[in-house]
């Protein structure tokens, strides 16, 4: 609207000063009825300038009414508590039913009439994320912000984790969840953010520090931590056998503890890294290991 009103008065100044500067003023003739009025045509440009200011006060005067959170407020914009929460349950099944794009509309229409405007705007941004309309949920994200209250600073937090990730902004990513692993160590889904991060990164050795916890919140099924404890090993693994220093794999090995170091999945990744490595001393010791554990497996 501002930006609308001064390219309107630039005009309208154009259109003024243009007859001045030229020392004709031309003239204005209003006949209305039996009524004829006559004026210059820079009075007329000053009582249209005066008229356009008398609109925007009337405009910016209606729009705090509108704006506001009283009763007429409520009234006047149709914006009003029981509309919001009507939406707010609109938006929660198409939730559910996967509408994410029409779900992501009616939370950000009912933030203006909600009591708690940060959610709304927080369950917006979390169906834009769910719909990879990342632009459109960094914008609710901000409007979140806003009025973001510190009772609704954790679930902010978390929203805010998962549009960075799904931005590949893992740096900022990681430093809001080490902090909120540090507050909230045991939270399922700071560690499962966590967890999607670092394999995300390529951070093995993170998600093996990581699974005494998440173990023991039971953030995933017993079954889904193994396979994501072996997915892990055998990642770091690899990644050392990769490394400049063919010491690495070996002293990385030597520190493990000995659930790992009897486990013959991990034992037959590494002896083969040891090879290709040239530790074939060391591989030779792993290879007698599972050679002596593979028929007490068998029976």
């Amino acid at each position: 609207m501002i930006k609308i009103l001064i390219i309107f008065l630039v005009l309208v100044g154009g259109l003024f000063l243009g007859p001045l500067l030229q020392g004709q003023q031309g003239s204005a003739v209003f006949e209305f009825a039996n009524y004829r009025i006559s004026m210059s045509f820079n009075s007329f440009m000053i009582f249209e300038l005066i008229g356009l200011l008398f609109l925007y006060l009337i405009y910016c005067f209606f729009s705090k009414i509108f704006s506001s959170k009283t009763v007429l407020g409520n009234w006047l914009s149709l914006h009003s508590p029981k509309k919001s929460i009507k939406r707010i349950e609109q938006a929660q099944t198409l939730l559910l039913e996967g509408d994410y794009k029409q779900a992501a509309k009616l939370f950000v229409k009912s933030a203006k009439g909600a009591k708690n405007i940060t959610l709304s705007y927080l369950l917006a941004a979390q169906a834009q994320i769910n719909n990879n309309e990342l632009i459109e949920a960094n914008q609710s994200l901000e409007q979140a912000a806003k009025s973001c209250q510190s009772k609704d600073l954790f679930t902010f937090q978390l929203v805010q984790i998962r549009l960075q990730i799904k931005n590949h902004e893992y740096t900022a990513a990681r430093m809001t969840l080490n902090q909120l692993l540090n507050e909230k160590p045991r939270n399922g889904e700071v560690l499962r953010l966590a967890d999607q991060l670092y394999y995300e990164m390529g951070d093995y050795q993170a998600i093996i520090d990581l699974l005494p916890a998440m173990y023991k919140a039971k953030a995933y099924s017993e079954l889904r931590l193994d396979q994501l404890k072996q997915t892990a090993y055998i990642g770091r693994i690899k990644q050392l056998s990769a490394s400049d220093d063919p010491q690495a794999l070996v002293k990385w090995w030597h520190s493990q503890p000995r659930a790992i170091l009897n486990n013959i999945t991990y034992q037959k990744a590494v002896a083969d890294s040891f090879n290709q490595l040239g530790q074939t001393n060391e591989a030779e010791k792993l290879l007698k290991s599972i050679n002596k554990l593979e028929p007490k497996e068998r029976t």
